[in-house]
């Protein structure tokens, strides 16, 4: 099977909203091999996570077209990216200095038809490194202590007036997104809106605030 091929194909086994978080699909454990193989979702995921250009400008498709029967005509939109977890063993031979939530939300923008009211920015740096990785963290609660205080807002001027589409790639606790919400939220944004590649199948799966994500917001626990 050409896995090119397949992405071109791929569609999400299911939009999940629960607060104010999208997901699209679920991801299917590495450690549940047989279904994580037969799993086109996931493995356009662990593509785009690998930057494959093929899955990003698939995922970009997906979520513009979602993204433009949601938002609101009255309200402006910045879309911006996860900063990546430093991850030697994935990035070792590929482009530097760019990372696959950076592409996917350049591919995102890039897919909306409105551009009048929606931009593209770099609004997140990661000020400094987590003590571990985040899939070392043992409870959700560790792993929100693992990503608290380490993000910073840059560019803070862009979100004036605006609602901010944070984009990741694999939601597992939603710690890491929450804390950049947070982050945002104190700088100025208007609200927060998370849209995620896909929600990892775990055995408790996230919690979060119910709340409009073209209003006030919430957190992820």
């Amino acid at each position: 099977m050409n896995p090119e091929a397949t992405v071109l194909e791929c569609q999400p086994e299911e939009r999940v909203y629960a607060g104010w978080i999208y997901a699209f699909g679920l991801y299917k454990p590495r450690w549940q091999i047989a279904r994580h193989l037969n799993s086109d979702w996931s493995q356009a995921v662990l593509m785009a996570k690998h930057k494959s250009e093929s899955a990003i400008n698939r995922f970009g498709e997906v979520i513009a077209a979602h993204l433009e029967a949601e938002l609101l005509e009255d309200q402006n939109y910045i879309i911006t990216h996860v900063p990546a977890e430093e991850d030697h063993e994935l990035y070792l031979f590929l482009e530097v200095g760019r990372c696959a939530t950076e592409m996917l939300a350049d591919s995102i923008y890039l897919h909306m038809k409105d551009h009048a009211r929606v931009s593209l920015a770099k609004l997140l740096i990661q000020m400094k490194p987590k003590e571990r990785k985040q899939r070392q963290c043992m409870t959700d609660r560790a792993r929100a202590a693992n990503v608290r205080d380490i993000y910073a807002v840059v560019n803070s001027a862009h979100m004036a007036g605006r609602i901010v589409v944070l984009v990741d790639d694999v939601l597992t606790s939603g710690a890491t997104m929450a804390e950049c919400a947070r982050v945002l939220r104190l700088a100025g944004a208007k609200s927060v809106m998370g849209v995620a590649l896909a929600r990892t199948e775990r055995m408790r799966a996230p919690v979060f605030a119910s709340g409009d994500p073209h209003g006030p917001g919430g957190d992820a626990a």
